[in-house]
């Protein structure tokens, strides 16, 4: 019986706490939307040669408009596929 409150912790961890931890949310468009901005954030910040700090709130409003017509399912199947490095950022 421990082993499966245990596993339910883990669980409940892997799915709010890391996502809140490193987005600052759980919905997978918000998530979607701060990682294509801190990703395009990052390339401009070393185009120009500038060290990336953290990333502006009107990038993150610009990844924002960008994924707003995605639904979230297409949020949650495109973020899972940046995290496993199938989707391609254009370079």
């Amino acid at each position: 019986m421990r082993v499966v409150v245990w596993l339910i912790v883990v669980g409940i961890v892997a799915v709010v706490v890391v996502p809140v931890a490193c987005y600052g949310t759980v919905d997978p468009c918000r998530m979607l939307a701060k990682s294509i901005a801190d990703e395009g954030y990052q390339n401009l910040a070393n185009a120009v040669g500038a060290k990336p700090g953290k990333t502006p709130e009107a990038a993150e409003t610009l990844g924002r408009m960008m994924v707003s017509q995605y639904s979230q399912g297409e949020c949650v199947m495109k973020l899972k596929d940046r995290w496993l490095g199938l989707d391609k950022p254009a370079q």
